[in-house]
């Protein structure tokens, strides 16, 4: 038992650091299966659990976001509006 605690201090000792050298396989590496749902210029987001949950696809969250562009206006003339949103929104 006593060698069971030692080992996993030793383990949660060397999670902080960093290998000098990892071996890779690339003959293992499989290709990114997403890639090609991307398209040139588009970015990924990562959605909060309660946000995906109503936005279920990338076109439902687009067309909401688009709703939201167009409600908030030209921001030039109102710039501390998205500050106002931020705060009254919270995190």
């Amino acid at each position: 038992m006593k060698d069971m605690t030692k080992r996993d201090d030793d383990r949660a000792a060397q999670a902080g650091e960093l290998r000098a050298h990892y071996e890779l396989e690339y003959g293992r590496a499989k290709p990114n299966r997403f890639a090609g749902r991307l398209s040139e210029g588009a970015i990924a987001v990562v959605l909060d659990p309660d946000v995906a949950a109503v936005f279920t696809t990338s076109e439902e969250a687009n067309q909401a976001l688009r709703v939201l562009i167009g409600a908030l206006g030209n921001l030039a003339e109102t710039p501390d509006l998205l500050d106002r949103v931020r705060i009254n929104t919270g995190p």
